[in-house]
């Protein structure tokens, strides 16, 4: 057993996959919840086990911190999106523990500042204009884009799960899109500021790119690409997340811009998700977490490559704490062993849940895994982001080639449809 111990911030999401990875190397663990995570609906009870920072600690950084320093924390994990900000200002105040560049650290959730930042370092990105909280006036250069025809995405500054992102073609809509934003308590419960940012043209398809750091360098685990449509209402909805072959051409170009935005936002330690557009631009950066792949993830990507986000930081911290030997190559690449997707369940209306989708999906070709989130009973809206999708539920479908994942994938989103109704 190590003498060190490891604090987990927020640990839902994939983040629930930490603990018992770390317990295999003898390594403890100190789970932290926030509200943060409470009010985002990134969890709806207690983690089982774990501190509350707000009722613990009575949100006093010091008190926390005091805990940390009394345990002998030595690492901090951000368990998802809402434990990053807290993540990084203990590993920048703990003595010994690894952590990012803590110049403008903002730059690392705040999508304001961090679009200010890839500017700064000479990485191509989209142009980005803000719009404080509290506050609606929209530049004039965004109204004349639009009447030159041209479309726009309107997203939060702190956010996830493209929650509160939608596609604006006119003025009103543009306008409503910031006010919404803006006017109210954001994902995380604190004010956002708006982001209006140019749409990347068409042709183009948007990747996920999810890497490790260490003071060694930046390694790539997985890319994956997403399909998804535009609603009615101008809300991005995901219908899944494919697995890219390792040796795809695409893959070396999406890492070399990878590794630039890792550089131009500070990056030294830990995972990194990011949002990637790519086609006759060149790839550009439309989201970025400092923490792994969330919606269970890694845990596909371990059994798809026999690596994640998640095993190869717990295999770090064991490296940190003298555990485990280094290994000696880390950017080799991956390699699937079969081609897999998530799909990700959605509804065009609002609709009630009848129940009992596990068994019938769970006997399809290839489904590997159902996980159901809807209530029997209960009715859920329209679905408009990735977090309404989450409260129904995904698959994880697998195939030995392209057309016959498509295939597999196809039937399990119409027959899912099945077990909704119009309410």
């Amino acid at each position: 057993m190590s003498n060190k111990s490891v604090l987990i911030v927020d640990p839902v999401s994939s983040g629930t996959l930490y603990p018992s990875l770390l317990e295999e190397h003898g390594i403890d663990t100190i789970l932290l919840d926030t509200d943060q995570a409470l009010v985002s609906g990134f969890r709806t009870a207690p983690t089982p086990g774990a501190l509350n920072f707000e009722e613990d600690f009575g949100s006093n950084y010091r008190l926390l911190l005091r805990m940390c320093l009394e345990r002998s924390v030595k690492y901090v994990i951000a368990g998802s999106e809402p434990g990053v900000e807290l993540c990084e200002r203990l590993r920048s105040d703990l003595p010994d523990c690894p952590g990012n560049d803590t110049t403008v650290p903002m730059r690392r959730w705040d999508k304001q500042y961090m679009f200010e930042a890839l500017a700064a370092a000479g990485v191509p990105s989209l142009t980005t204009r803000s719009v404080d909280a509290r506050r609606n006036t929209v530049p004039s250069e965004a109204f004349a884009e639009l009447r030159r025809g041209r479309k726009l995405v309107v997203k939060p500054a702190r956010g996830a799960a493209s929650v509160d992102v939608r596609l604006v073609e006119t003025p009103d809509q543009l306008a409503a899109a910031v006010s919404a934003i803006t006017d109210n308590a954001g994902l995380f419960g604190a004010g956002s500021a708006a982001l209006i940012q140019e749409m990347y043209p068409a042709p183009r398809v948007e990747y996920a790119v999810d890497t490790f750091s260490t003071p060694n360098g930046h390694e790539l685990l997985c890319v994956s690409v997403y399909d998804k449509r535009v609603s009615a209402s101008g809300d991005f909805v995901y219908e899944r997340g494919r697995w890219v072959e390792g040796d795809d051409p695409v893959v070396g170009e999406l890492t070399d811009y990878a590794r630039r935005v890792l550089d131009a936002l500070g990056v030294r330690i830990g995972p990194a998700h990011m949002e990637i557009m790519s086609g006759a631009l060149g790839p550009r950066l439309i989201d970025f977490g400092a923490r792994a792949h969330g919606i269970g993830h890694p845990r596909r990507t371990y059994l798809l490559t026999g690596n994640s986000q998640i095993h190869r930081e717990c295999q770090y911290v064991a490296e940190l704490f003298g555990i485990r030997a280094p290994a000696p190559e880390r950017n080799a690449g991956y390699a699937l062993s079969q081609r897999g997707a998530l799909v990700l369940f959605s509804i065009d209306h609002q609709a009630r849940y009848s129940g009992g989708a596990e068994a019938e999906l769970g006997g399809l070709p290839g489904v590997l895994e159902v996980r159901m989130t809807a209530e029997p009973g209960k009715t859920y809206p329209a679905t408009r982001s990735m977090m309404d999708s989450m409260s129904l539920g995904l698959a994880f479908v697998v195939g030995d080639g392209m057309d016959e994942l498509d295939c597999r994938c196809a039937e399990v989103r119409k027959r899912v449809r099945d077990f909704f109704t119009a309410a």
